[in-house]
């Protein structure tokens, strides 16, 4: 019972829950039967155990805030007991960017030059300005240490931990654990261990120009070291890039699982993710927003989106802007160091959460994820594939050929 409660169990996109939902059914459905000795057991013994199941070992991931409260709530009504209150699941099922984040190996490697490379808008002079000063800070010359140790979670998890133990049944109890963990996030030391994660990350896709505020490895290490110390501007830039991008760091967001002696990570990693490509698709921005423009192809759609400057300002402004977010998002996918196997080519989703699922895993958990074949025969996908079959972790792989149209959507 108590290794069964013990398991970590994650979707990373997690949509409205669906995955979890019949993960959590298959662990409860074991644990009910250990529980009472039944290889059957009867539905109310199922339906007691699955709200343990839900509250102990189901994990969720999802950019879309909406997405976030439908799964919690589809947990809750598959969950809910008689005479128990809903249980807390904002320890849970977090909403973020999956894919954009920090990993303790990343953070203790520090910000690498690769992240100074200019985006739509920035200035090419302060963007070479500040990969020397970020060579500078790395190799040691601006400071007495070259390496930087990130922050420790060790206490942060050891607290998680506690609150994750307080029972949840009864209205007080649900109440007491959720502000028991408010307290937990909204701590000095967990919300600068955020900080100093959001920081590294920042440094990939914030503005690079003269009066932009500078976030280099030097920056990044006041963050850990002395985050207290750390400019307004600095602070505002870094909240405004988290924002927008999500960044979400998994050993942050999820203590329970990251910090098991032994066994960091998840148990079981299972999902759907998006199959989109990172690139913004012109045709699709202005589909909505500018029909004539969508339609035009090749050089006569570049032109059109060229005189928007001229012809209308702030869709121009709003076009500049998506396509920024959309090269920091291949930035760092592609220069992070966070996909050495799946980050290059034309990023697709699919491929990269391939791979962060596969990192995310204890050593002894196993990952179930529907994708594209591709996955398997695709020039950008071959490293990562070929590191699962030649490291012997792959178990099966089920192609389903679609030209009968079995699933006639695709």
């Amino acid at each position: 019972e108590s290794a069964l409660l013990e398991l970590k169990v994650l979707d990373p996109a997690c949509g409205s829950g669906h995955f979890l939902i019949a993960a959590a059914h298959r662990i409860a459905k074991h644990l009910a039967a250990i529980r009472t000795g039944d290889d059957e057991p009867a539905p109310d013994a199922v339906r007691s155990a699955l709200r343990d199941v839900v509250s102990h070992c189901i994990h969720g991931i999802d950019l879309n805030p909406m997405a976030v409260e439908l799964c919690k709530v589809s947990l809750w009504m598959e969950a809910m007991e008689p005479g128990k209150p809903l249980g807390f699941l904002d320890h849970r099922i977090v909403r973020g960017n999956a894919l954009l984040g920090a990993t303790p190996e990343l953070l203790e490697a520090g910000v690498p030059d690769d992240a100074f490379k200019p985006l739509t808008g920035d200035d090419k002079a302060a963007v070479t300005s500040l990969k020397k000063r970020n060579k500078a800070a790395r190799s040691g010359q601006t400071s007495l240490f070259a390496g930087v140790s990130g922050p420790d979670t060790t206490m942060l998890a050891a607290t998680a931990d506690e609150v994750a133990a307080l029972d949840e049944n009864s209205i007080g109890a649900v109440a007491k654990k959720a502000r028991r963990w408010s307290e937990l996030v909204n701590s000095s030391a967990y919300q600068a261990a955020v900080f100093a994660a959001d920081t590294w990350c920042a440094a990939f896709v914030a503005e690079k120009t003269a009066t932009a505020p500078a976030i280099t490895h030097e920056t990044y290490r006041l963050a850990v070291e002395q985050p207290d110390r750390a400019a307004e501007q600095t602070r505002a830039s870094v909240a405004r890039e988290a924002d927008e991008y999500g960044f979400l760091h998994w050993h942050l967001a999820f203590l329970d699982a990251y910090a098991r002696p032994g066994k960091p990570g998840f148990d079981c990693i299972l999902g759907n993710p998006p199959w989109e490509r990172v690139k913004l698709s012109e045709k699709e921005f202005f589909a909505a927003r500018a029909p004539e423009i969508a339609v035009l192809a090749g050089a006569q759609r570049k032109a059109a989106i060229s005189k928007l400057a001229a012809d209308d300002p702030s869709m121009w402004t709003d076009y500049l802007r998506a396509l920024r977010h959309a090269d920091g998002e291949s930035r760092l996918l592609r220069s992070s160091g966070r996909f050495p196997l799946c980050g290059r080519g034309d990023v697709n989703t699919y491929a990269v959460f391939a791979e962060a699922m596969r990192d995310g895993l204890a050593p002894t958990g196993r990952l179930g994820v529907i994708v594209p074949t591709g996955v398997a025969t695709d020039d950008t996908t071959k490293y990562f594939f070929g590191d699962c079959v030649t490291s012997q972790r792959l178990v099966s792989l089920y192609d389903f050929e679609n030209t009968e149209k079995l699933f006639p959507g695709v």
